[in-house]
């Protein structure tokens, strides 16, 4: 079984299995999927949070370390890893939005993973996110993390607010907006545009003010060091160092899909 940890407070953690996650987070309605244009079959949080657990319980975790996913109840399990966090909510957040179990998998199963290392705040990130995005997709290969190391204040405010937004089922969302963000990245500021992606109230501002991303900082700066690298926004394909341009991601992507390493 998956577990996640959500931080209540400074001095609370409440564990939560993967139903608790999806019927308490993400506040699921019942909802209607098809497949190969079959018949319509429902779904609503219980049976997504069983079939989250089928998918997630027995995978590693991609960052390399071979260990499980984070929080997974397999030992030993990743502890703090953000690409762990994203393959998690690739599937919590997929189901959500009434994906197909089986179309998420495929995406899981894909050869490629590409880590961008660099903080939401770097002022090149919306460009060489948008670039390494595009040139995936065009291989179909849709497994792109961003890695957030954490390096400001103002880097960190933004890190914890899109860990308080996966909490509440709107990583992404929260997510996209702080990579297309320009200006400040002050508290106030940002607690702002959270209540514009539908996150406000004293929940949000709670766990913005309590929620611990040390290990997670931690754990990012670590496999950016082994890139061996200090030229930020980075970009690695199945963890090795790749040229922030399109004919080096082309190149490095076709590599791994024809020989499976690179």
């Amino acid at each position: 079984m998956i577990v996640f940890y959500k931080k209540i407070n400074r001095y609370n953690r409440v564990l939560l299995s993967s139903a608790a996650l999806l019927i308490l987070a993400l506040g699921l309605n019942e909802f209607v999927f098809t497949k190969d244009n079959s018949a319509q079959s429902t779904r609503d949080a219980t049976s997504d949070a069983a079939i989250a657990q089928s998918i997630l319980a027995e995978r590693y975790c991609p960052c390399g370390c071979g260990n499980f996913l984070p929080g997974s109840a397999n030992l030993p399990a990743c502890f703090g890893c953000s690409v762990g966090k994203a393959e998690i909510t690739r599937v919590l957040e997929g189901l959500a939005a009434g994906r197909i179990p089986e179309d998420i998998i495929d995406e899981l199963n894909e050869k490629v993973l590409v880590d961008v290392f660099s903080d939401y705040t770097e002022s090149k990130l919306l460009e060489v996110w948008d670039l390494v995005k595009r040139v995936s997709n065009a291989f179909d290969q849709r497994r792109v993390v961003l890695r957030p190391l954490g390096a400001t204040e103002d880097a960190r405010r933004a890190i914890k607010l899109v860990e308080c937004a996966r909490a509440e089922g709107k990583f992404n969302t929260m997510h996209e907006a702080l990579i297309e963000h320009t200006g400040l990245w002050d508290r106030a500021t940002l607690l702002a545009l959270a209540t514009k992606q539908g996150l406000a109230g004293n929940k949000i501002t709670e766990c913005f003010d309590s929620v611990d991303i040390a290990a997670q900082m931690a754990k990012d700066r670590q496999h950016a060091q082994l890139l061996n690298t200090n030229n930020f926004p980075a970009v690695s394909v199945n963890r090795k160092l790749c040229l922030p341009n399109e004919e080096a991601l082309r190149k490095a992507i076709r590599k791994v899909l024809i020989e499976g390493t690179i």
